[in-house]
């Protein structure tokens, strides 16, 4: 019995090496990268007074994307991402708008343009949150997302670097 338990120590102990050396890993391969560097500028915008119903129909699940700016008379109000949208029941979403369920712009952590991508990461695994708002000069510049950071890692995997 001790023998299985120490074999058990072993193997945590094993797999604990594993983590951290992926980690420092991953570390070093977005050292010197910014926000800027990774973030998307081209974010589609959608009206808040838009119903659910519509945004779903028109805009996820045609576009595949994930994160959306809304807009309130021509300004920026907040985002929606598909984790909003199934909060609500499918058959409210033809009676509820946009602005009811996004994330305000003022409720969200946001980065500016030349935070660490690293820092950035570590922010949306505290928030527990899939992407975030780039601030440049107090407006919104773009939206910097976990899939983003993992396309890069991907490619200097591939590359080596």
């Amino acid at each position: 019995m001790g023998g299985l338990w120490i074999a058990f120590i072993g193997w945590f102990l094993l797999e604990a090496a594993r983590s951290s050396q992926a980690e420092i890993g991953m570390t070093e391969m977005l050292r010197g990268i910014r926000v800027e560097d990774v973030m998307s500028r081209d974010s589609v915008t959608v009206d808040g007074r838009s119903n659910l119903q519509t945004f779903a129909d028109e805009h996820l699940l045609r576009s595949g994307r994930r994160c959306f700016v809304v807009t309130e008379n021509g300004r920026v109000a907040g985002l929606i991402t598909p984790h909003e949208v199934r909060q609500i029941p499918y058959s409210r979403w033809p009676y509820t708008t946009i602005d009811e369920v996004m994330r305000p712009l003022d409720q969200l952590r946001t980065v500016t343009m030349d935070t660490p991508v690293i820092t950035a990461l570590e922010i949306m695994g505290r928030e527990d949150v899939n992407q975030l708002p780039v601030i440049f000069q107090g407006a919104l510049a773009g939206v910097i997302s976990r899939s983003h950071i993992v396309q890069l890692l991907q490619t200097k995997a591939e590359l080596n670097q």
